[in-house]
């Protein structure tokens, strides 16, 4: 029995996918996922699509050998999903035909500026995505998505959808009493923290000591302040009128990461406000790293992390108990906002800060 339900949002260039995309579609169904996405696009269905992207799960997109029909910016509609759908940081699995050029004149672009766009196109996605699968005959691709989607779904868990007839009431009751107890007893063990002398924190954070009560009992692993993750981003770095896109490498400490965040989450934020705090906090600092590779750049813009290494990031800030659920929005996605132990940790961070700078 299913006790959740993922709603995936199907991306392909039209028609001529249309054989491929029927066996996505009734095959995410036998594996108990919803699927939506739209098969004719025009500039009025666009903004449809972005709803759906909004409130989809994973994204799945399904290239054969077109381009797709093209928007009036000269862009195809299905790499403006696609570009939508990172920018929302939606997990991505990419299925491409092994052998387009083999695929009937039919189904081919017309045009060399079409057939030019593809293979962009395509490189790009083989270069960005690190799900990215092959396929040559549509029969094949039922066999591609029972094995890709439980890995995906392992590797970017999602809220999903659960039925409220599936869950007994009584469980329900039992699992809200366990929850307020364990709120109880956690806010106990803040008002013990808050306790704690200025003294004692500032020595915790020269020394990369995580302060942690003898009491309190955790059942996922933590990381020390000063302990450092290593991870990559895009940036487009211009110099002399021009750009290019890098990709360079980050190290930052658990600290720096909190300090850069952290704020955003007062009040509560969404959980994509996990990826636009550190992506702006990366335009504002990545012109250290830019210069390494162009010593003449003068400005950067459209940072934006790797998805992998934001997945991480969140699983540990929350993991640390920095940043905790505190309710839903009006559309019932879930509000991210400070602990108080991730309060007071940011709070003796600051004051850090302005004992260092004299500020």
């Amino acid at each position: 029995m299913i006790d959740k339900r993922y709603h995936v949002f199907i991306s392909s260039s039209g028609p001529d996918m249309q054989p491929e995309r029927s066996v996505l579609a009734q095959t995410l169904a036998s594996l108990g996922f919803f699927s939506w996405g739209l098969e004719a696009r025009t500039p009025q269905t666009t903004a449809f699509a972005r709803r759906q992207i909004d409130d989809c799960d994973y994204f799945v997109l399904l290239l054969g050998s077109r381009y797709g029909d093209l928007s009036a910016s000269g862009v195809s509609y299905v790499h403006l999903e696609y570009i939508y759908a990172i920018t929302k940081q939606k997990p991505v699995l990419v299925i491409l035909h092994e052998s387009p050029e083999t695929r009937s004149p039919e189904c081919q672009e017309p045009t060399k500026e079409g057939q030019r766009k593809f293979e962009d196109f395509r490189r790009q996605l083989q270069r960005e995505r690190d799900m990215v699968l092959t396929f040559r005959e549509p029969k094949e691709l039922e066999v591609i998505l029972r094995h890709a989607m439980p890995q995906l779904t392992q590797r970017y868990p999602s809220m999903g959808w659960v039925r409220p007839s599936d869950v007994p009431m009584k469980a329900l009751q039992l699992e809200n009493d366990k929850l307020r107890q364990k709120v109880a007893h956690l806010t106990s063990l803040s008002k013990n923290r808050l306790g704690t002398n200025s003294a004692q924190l500032k020595n915790s954070l020269q020394n990369g000591v995580h302060i942690e009560d003898e009491s309190s009992q955790l059942d996922v692993p933590v990381v020390s302040g000063d302990e450092v993750i290593s991870f990559d981003y895009r940036v487009h770095a211009y110099q002399d009128g021009n750009f290019r896109e890098l990709r360079p490498r980050r190290k930052m400490t658990w600290n720096e990461i909190l300090f850069a965040v952290g704020p955003g989450f007062r009040p509560a934020a969404p959980e994509d406000s996990f990826a636009r705090l550190l992506n702006e906090y990366l335009n504002i600092s990545a012109l250290g790293d830019v210069h390494e590779v162009m010593p003449r750049a003068h400005a950067t813009a459209r940072c934006q992390i790797n998805v992998r290494s934001l997945h991480a990031i969140k699983m540990q800030l929350k993991n640390n108990h920095w940043i905790v659920p505190i309710g839903r929005d009006d559309r019932h996605h879930i509000l991210w906002g400070l602990s108080s132990v991730g309060e007071s940790h940011l709070n003796a961070l600051m004051t850090h800060q302005h004992l260092e700078t004299g500020s």
